[in-house]
């Protein structure tokens, strides 16, 4: 899954109305070498105290900094989770209650350093049949039993829908996952969707999102039936991508040309791999089901809530010496608009010819920056007006809530704004958000002096209520605002197509900046982004015109009695690339510019 957000502006947090959702606590000062203090009460918010809860608790730019738990009464650990005390990361259940008493009395220890420290807590009714791993957020369960590749990899796929998302044979794709499945599976020679079946030699991943990635390739060239199983020692992992072979495999041992073309994890009870013959069901004790939020990708997990708490707030420099364009050297990259701190013997290198900007620079002791030479600049950042400035001035920057004054030194105020910094670049500045119910038809909201925050992604959640994240911009409000290109997204429960481009429209934008005109032209005038498997925009044929304020909402594109765009359009029809007619359907609709 892809979505971190660090929510800068506000002191409670709570994602996911209704009875499921999580309280966040207010952001604390921790100082360096404290140990075993408050870590903020968080509340778990859920309609009953009966329902098993699965919680993971993880945290993020830490340097030292471990949770600990003295008060787990009726809770318990996941499989492969050994301490309550000292961890960054922990999964356990538990009913409502013990959770909430377990949270309150959380306490956390800061490393020998004062950095940024983030607190994830993620919760969902808990299924014991699946595991969690709190890293790549993807759940895994385990299917005992003697059986050959093809049944696993059928069996996998025909396990029951989970959390809103399809089965499939797991694949291993980093060191990190490889470690959680030996860690958290007590069998030995698991099936796992690795192949080279297709092309000798050209081992692929074989399920999920993944599909068809080659991540590992053998020589076999010259290579004849009677020798073949020499053939490993030349073998190469894909720049990029993860392998963990044990020694001297793939091998095909079996020494045939299509024999061994398929992979077990834990060989043996090692943690590497081992190539094996489809057939050779007879050493296999099971196989391994994975979900991922991306499979199939469009919306995130349903039945999932998530939150987090920022601690000590300050963009702070972590490593002894490096490279300050590195993103994974800074502690909290998005408070760097806020200023800078630079630790007791930390040094910040800015490479040649570069700018980096900050209104407030602080050293602690021996902190210093080095300029490596006189085109390298530290600036006092201007005024941002918006995702794409951040983006500009603040190349580190993660997807959150920022402030930006979109008309600069004009009359309008400072707001807050989501920004999206990861997709297609980043720079992406949210000003319409409608995530809806289905079977409900609820108002409409425009915002005529502030922006729509983003909170929950996932289809089904029934945001109306939300004060923050139901909405999009009037006509006059956008004015104020420079961009020269738009991003739509959409998403639904009514089929898997998703809506997801990009477009410099100059009509399109006129429109929505007006709402005068139309986006007439639009289906010649786009790029398809990543996910995008609709229809439209290049069927739209049809558009409505002049519509005001609800230009962005009300049928702006569409092919007549086919696909459609629709936000309460003809005031009950909440459309996504498709034609119901109605409103019964969850629906996902947003707009960004940059």
């Amino acid at each position: 899954m892809k979505y971190l957000f660090i929510f800068s502006t506000l002191l409670i947090i709570t994602i996911c109305g209704n009875s499921q959702s999580i309280t966040a606590p207010s952001p604390l000062t921790i100082e360096a070498n404290a140990s075993n203090v408050d870590a903020g009460n968080f509340v778990v918010n859920w309609g009953n105290n009966t329902d098993q809860l699965l919680i993971s608790i993880s945290l993020d730019y830490q340097s030292g900094a471990t949770l600990s738990f003295p008060t787990t009464t009726s809770l318990t650990r996941n499989y492969g989770y050994n301490s309550w005390s000292g961890v960054t990361s922990i999964v356990f259940y538990g009913t409502r209650d013990n959770v909430n008493t377990a949270l309150a009395a959380m306490t956390i220890s800061m490393g020998s350093i004062k950095t940024a420290v983030r607190i994830n807590i993620e919760i969902s009714q808990y299924d014991p049949s699946y595991v969690y791993n709190p890293t790549n957020k993807h759940f895994y369960k385990f299917v005992n039993g003697a059986i050959t590749y093809t049944n696993a990899k059928a069996g996998a796929t025909a396990q029951a829908s989970f959390k809103g998302k399809s089965p499939y044979l797991a694949t291993i794709t980093s060191s990190s996952e490889n470690d959680f499945i030996n860690n958290n599976t007590s069998y030995n020679n698991i099936w796992v969707a690795m192949s080279d079946a297709a092309t000798e030699g050209r081992w692929v991943y074989d399920a999920g999102p993944e599909s068809t990635t080659n991540f590992w390739n053998t020589s076999v060239s010259g290579v004849t039936n009677t020798t073949y199983s020499s053939y490993q020692s030349t073998g190469n992992q894909v720049s990029g991508q993860y392998a963990n072979w044990c020694a001297n495999e793939p091998n095909n041992a079996d020494g045939s040309r299509n024999g061994e073309d398929q992979v077990v994890a834990k060989s043996g009870g090692a943690t590497c791999w081992n190539d094996l013959a489809d057939g050779n069901s007879g050493s296999v004790s099971g196989y391994l089901v994975e979900i991922s939020a991306d499979f199939p990708s469009g919306s995130d997990y349903t039945g999932v809530y998530s939150s987090n708490v920022v601690h000590n707030k300050d963009a702070t420099y972590t490593l002894t010496t490096g490279n300050s364009n590195s993103r994974s050297t800074w502690s909290n990259p998005s408070a760097m608009a806020n200023g800078i701190k630079v630790n007791t013997g930390h040094t910040i290198t800015i490479p040649s010819s570069n700018i980096l900007y900050s209104n407030n620079l602080q050293f602690n002791g021996t902190g210093k920056i080095i300029f490596t030479d006189n085109n390298s600049k530290w600036l006092p950042i201007p005024i941002l007006k918006s995702c794409k400035d951040i983006k500009t001035y603040i190349p580190l920057a993660v997807s959150g809530v920022y402030t930006i004054d979109p008309d600069g030194v004009g009359s309008s105020p400072a707001i807050s704004c989501y920004c999206d910094m990861e997709t297609d670049n980043g720079g992406w500045t949210l000003v319409l958000n409608y995530l809806h119910k289905g079977g409900t038809d609820p108002a409409l909201k425009i915002f005529t002096s502030s922006l729509p925050l983003l909170g929950s992604t996932s289809l089904g959640v029934d945001e109306y209520n939300s004060t923050t994240t139901w909405g999009h911009v009037s006509n006059a409000y956008l004015s104020l605002f420079t961009f020269s290109e738009l991003r739509f997204y959409g998403s639904t429960n009514a089929h898997t197509k998703v809506i997801h481009f990009r477009t410099n429209h100059s009509e399109t934008i006129n429109y929505f900046k007006t709402g005068s005109g139309s986006m007439s032209g639009i289906n010649t005038s786009y790029t398809l982004l990543t996910g995008h498997s609709a229809l439209l925009p290049n069927s739209a044929r049809d558009y409505f015109t002049n519509q005001g304020n609800y230009a962005m909402t009300n049928f702006p594109f569409w092919l007549g009695g086919t696909y459609h765009w629709g936000i309460k359009g003809h005031d009950y029809r909440w459309e996504v690339d498709d034609f119901n007619n109605s409103s019964s359907y969850h629906t996902f609709h947003q707009i960004w510019i940059r």
